[in-house]
């Protein structure tokens, strides 16, 4: 993979660039290279990049004001839509899933009802954001926002 290629990336594990052996494993694979760089963008707060003040998720209305759940997740839809929709490598966010969602129980066979009581409990809110990217390719970015 070449570094004009626009998924290049280096492959992380928990943040750290990732080695094979004795070898560092200087690309992740174009999948993994997009969902990282998506990541970083949705983890980053809105209008702090001071290079791209465009750049990043924002939700200080979502997360700091008094409103419902369904107000909540309406919000965070709408700014992850704006966050990811404009990343040059995104052709559609295609569905946003809550945890909270029957959808994302079909998502995660694994995942009980009891789970999601949990998480929601602990104010964790796991969202699978969808995706289709500009070469057709489907991809599913698992986020993690606890508050």
């Amino acid at each position: 993979m070449s570094t004009s290629d626009p998924f290049f990336g280096l492959s992380l594990v928990d943040g750290d660039i990732a080695f094979d052996g004795p070898q560092l494993r200087v690309a992740a694979t174009a999948l993994e290279a997009l969902l990282q760089g998506l990541t970083a963008r949705v983890l980053t707060p809105f209008g702090t990049d001071v290079f791209n003040t465009t750049y990043g998720l924002d939700v200080a209305g979502a997360f700091t004001q008094p409103v419902t759940r369904r107000v909540f997740k309406q919000v965070l839809t709408l700014n992850l839509a704006r966050t990811l929709g404009t990343d040059p490598r995104i052709k559609d966010v295609v569905e946003v899933v809550f945890e909270d969602d029957p959808r994302y129980l079909q998502l995660h066979p694994g995942l009980t009802a009891l789970d999601v009581r949990a998480d929601l409990a602990r104010r964790v809110w796991n969202v699978d954001v969808i995706l289709e990217t500009m070469d057709g390719q489907t991809a599913t970015l698992s986020l993690n926002l606890g508050v």
